[in-house]
């Protein structure tokens, strides 16, 4: 099938309707219209001639049941002008008392009869008859009627009259269809085209948005060009986390093996003595490597079709009372107040999972929360859901960095982050696990002032 283009498609469709408008509609309405007129012509000189017979019968029973000729022509005189008819009167016996017929046309001047003689021949010619009565019972005679039937050619005329207009109105209507469609057509197709060049664009790997698409006021094309305009710029921020990510996982790698290749090296050489010490430094350097692959493993087994959750009714304030006891020392060892404000509710999670995501928080929140501050674990229902709340007083997080944090390899500080060992890898874990559970995880922070992680859990 042959492409073509959507201002072609919108040129087609307005010409068919007008064509549809300006000759289809008008012929089957024309046709119509002459047959409507037709039919009543028809009715309205039968109705003439029951009038006919009607005054004549009245005037037969006034005369006393005699037919007077003056006055019976007085009545029939009009009928010819109802067009070309021949009427004779004739009475019960069958005796023709009156004849009328119309008027022969005069012939033009320099013309013969001949012209009449082809006028007769254009017409055909029917006969009917009235019966007269008086009462509805007794017959006083007839009325018998030759009409001649006009040969159509005014009534062909009048039509080719109305088909030449509705041709030429046709025509008029194609072509203000034709630049109609082309204005509209141009004007739908103008943001398919320019969403069409932008995704060209982006598959070039040319993210940014160069020139903002002006809308045209039509609610879907106005909602694809801003669609095409955000994917650009989700796949610019895509594009920019991964290149992030890359120098990242490259430094997260790099340092610990460098440090560990450093040590082995000089001990290899003999410049330093195989000490308990450097060997243990060596061991460090291992573990930290050791754990970062563990996260990425843990990460790739969260979001692929691997992960297996095994769920079971869990009572959530026990469940978190018993993580807060368990990090209780280590914040107060910090110097960190820890508390929780727990109420009665009920969910389906995998325990072992979903305690790695609650540790997960309680940890950032201990490695971010400065001496003296405070963190808050909250439980509360809302509506048919468990909601549980996890609140520090540490550094914040800016409203830059903020939506990106669930990001793999994402560190909102990334000095702060390298100090305290962080690998960017654990909160991409926690979403991971939390929506393995049908739920949802949110963050609000201010910088310098604390963050508050929010996880909704469906409730039972």
């Amino acid at each position: 099938m042959r492409n073509r283009s959507l201002r072609s498609h919108f040129l087609v469709l307005y010409v068919l309707l007008a064509v549809l408008g300006g000759i289809v509609v008008p012929t089957l309405s024309v046709m119509m219209s002459v047959n409507a007129f037709r039919r009543y012509q028809i009715q309205r000189r039968q109705e003439d001639i029951n009038n006919l017979g009607d005054s004549l019968a009245k005037l037969y029973a006034e005369e006393g049941g005699i037919w007077k000729r003056r006055r019976v022509m007085d009545i029939l005189h009009p009928a010819p002008q109802w067009g070309g008819m021949t009427i004779a009167l004739i009475d019960a016996e069958g005796r023709e008392i009156f004849t009328l017929k119309p008027p022969q046309m005069m012939p033009r001047r320099g013309h013969g009869t001949q012209q009449n003689d082809n006028s007769n021949n254009d017409s055909d010619t029917e006969t009917e008859h009235i019966t007269l009565t008086l009462g509805r019972t007794v017959s006083i005679g007839r009325l018998e009627i030759e009409r001649k039937i006009p040969s159509g050619r005014y009534e062909a005329s009048f039509i080719d009259y109305l088909r030449e207009y509705n041709l030429r109105g046709a025509f008029i209507m194609i072509v203000i269809a034709c630049g109609l469609g082309y204005f509209v057509a141009g004007r739908l197709s103008r943001p398919v085209i320019q969403a069409i060049e932008r995704t060209k664009r982006i598959s070039r790997g040319d993210y940014d948005v160069h020139e903002e698409a002006r809308p045209v006021g039509i609610r879907e094309l106005d909602a694809l060009t801003r669609g095409v305009e955000d994917l650009g710029r989700s796949l610019a921020g895509q594009e920019k986390l991964r290149r992030r990510l890359m120098v990242d996982v490259a430094h997260e790698l790099r340092t610990p093996l460098t440090v560990t290749r450093t040590q082995i090296e000089a001990i290899a050489d003999g410049i330093l003595e195989p000490t308990p010490e450097r060997l243990s430094l060596c061991l460090d350097g291992l573990k930290r490597l050791g754990d970062l692959i563990g996260n990425v493993e843990a990460l790739s087994r969260l979001e692929g079709e691997a992960l297996e959750i095994h769920p079971e009714v869990t009572d959530m304030k026990k469940f978190l009372a018993l993580v807060v006891e368990s990090f209780t020392p280590m914040f107060a060892k910090s110097g960190i107040a820890l508390t929780s404000d727990l109420e009665e509710a009920s969910c389906e999670v995998d325990p072992d999972k979903f305690r790695h995501v609650i540790d997960n928080l309680l940890s950032n929140a201990l490695r971010y929360t400065d001496r003296g501050g405070k963190v808050n674990v909250r439980l509360f229902r809302r509506g048919d859901d468990a909601v549980i709340e996890v609140r520090d007083t540490g550094i914040g997080i800016s409203a830059e960095d903020l939506p990106n944090i669930f990001e793999r390899f994402y560190r909102a500080d990334e000095s702060r982050a390298r100090v305290t060992g962080g690998s960017g890898v654990g909160l991409a874990i926690v979403k991971a696990a939390v929506d393995a559970h049908g739920g949802k995880i949110s963050a609000q922070s201010v910088k310098g002032e604390g963050t508050c992680f929010t996880i909704t859990l469906p409730g039972v």
